[in-house]
């Protein structure tokens, strides 16, 4: 088996960020840098001196191939296309591993079609797809290989989020925490309609700020928006407000890729009821598991009518709870997924 395999990560947070977050914040390096097998360097190529872009990408593969890395890992390919290509081309000699979260992009024009496959999808070794459609669409298109590329749950670091727990029984809240692509207007109008108390965290963008707006005088749905808080531990700060959550709402507009995943993700550890504007991209379905309801695209109805359920039937929420804590024990936890990472760089450095 072989050891001290040395590993390249390249993100903006340093060693002791990732630390103090959880597993799944930082896609698994804090326990890959754990692991006896496993030398992980970290690089932030926001630090690194630079005049112009081609200038930034020269000085950053410099480094790289000083480091020296067996694999480079990446959470995702945007801004750093060019080193998958460079490695193709031999100018960087290391595997790579990389994360991706839409669909692999393919072109009409078949000459263009047919480099970008040569000179880019052959150059990552292995892909980390968050959905089945996305892995599909890649495989059955020819885009890559079946060793290349695989779907793989995002597991949370359940012990991380345990500090959190603290549901309020004799208030029934619904709570949404998404930033982008969010249907706010359909969550706060059945919210409203039924009278539920709901509080939606999410930043400044222009379709949050106009619901707000609309919404500033109701009795029972609450904006919190990031920009305003002035604070530094964002990440804490909505993880403990989804602890006093009785549900978690994830209204999101209609895309063609997995929206709102990562909110799933974060709210397995929770151990409650996951409302979701139905999309197929996403990986986990909800109803099939057990843990909440996936419900059509700007449908207030349907919202107002699971929001009502569920209030009125503590013993489905606390059925749902019981599912999502096997869920995470079982599948969507961070020592299965760190695991699984762990050993497929043993196997890609062979």
């Amino acid at each position: 088996m072989p050891v001290n395999i040395k590993v390249l990560y390249i993100t903006r947070y340093n060693k002791e960020f990732i630390l103090d977050k959880p597993d799944n914040f930082a896609y698994y390096i804090k326990s890959i840098m754990n692991s006896d097998l496993i030398d992980v360097h970290l690089l932030n190529p926001l630090s690194l001196p630079k005049k112009n872009s081609i200038q930034a990408l020269i000085t950053l593969v410099k480094v790289i191939k000083n480091i020296n890395p067996d694999i480079l890992y990446l959470d995702n390919l945007q801004g750093l296309n060019k080193l998958v290509v460079l490695k193709r081309i031999g100018i960087l000699k290391c595997k790579i591993v990389a994360w991706k979260y839409t669909y692999c992009k393919e072109y009409s024009n078949t000459i263009k079609n047919w480099c970008t496959k040569f000179f880019y999808w052959k150059g990552i070794d292995k892909i980390y797809m968050m959905f089945d459609n996305h892995t599909h669409h890649a495989l059955t298109h020819n885009i890559v290989k079946a060793h290349q590329i695989t779907t793989l749950s995002r597991g949370a670091e359940i012990e991380w989020y345990q500090k959190y727990l603290k549901p309020q029984k004799d208030n029934f809240l619904v709570m949404a925490t998404g930033k982008d692509s969010r249907d706010y207007q359909t969550l706060s109008e059945a919210c409203e309609q039924t009278r539920t108390n709901c509080h939606i965290i999410t930043r400044r963008h222009e379709s949050n700020i106009k619901v707000a707006e609309k919404f500033k005088n109701s009795q029972y749905i609450k904006f919190t928006f990031m920009e305003d808080l002035h604070i530094d531990n964002e990440y804490e700060y909505i993880m403990q407000q989804q602890g006093q959550a009785s549900i978690l709402a994830i209204p999101c507009e209609k895309k063609k890729y997995g929206v709102g995943y990562t909110n799933v993700v974060e709210a397995l550890p929770y151990h409650i009821p996951i409302l979701m504007t139905h999309n197929p991209d996403i990986h986990i379905d909800l109803e099939k598991e057990g843990i909440g309801y996936l419900i059509e695209p700007y449908d207030v109805k349907t919202w107002k009518e699971k929001i009502i359920y569920l209030k009125q039937h503590p013993e489905v929420i606390e059925e749902m709870s019981k599912q999502a804590k096997k869920l995470t024990e079982k599948e969507y936890n961070a020592k299965t997924t760190a695991s699984y990472i762990v050993n497929d760089f043993i196997q890609i450095a062979k």
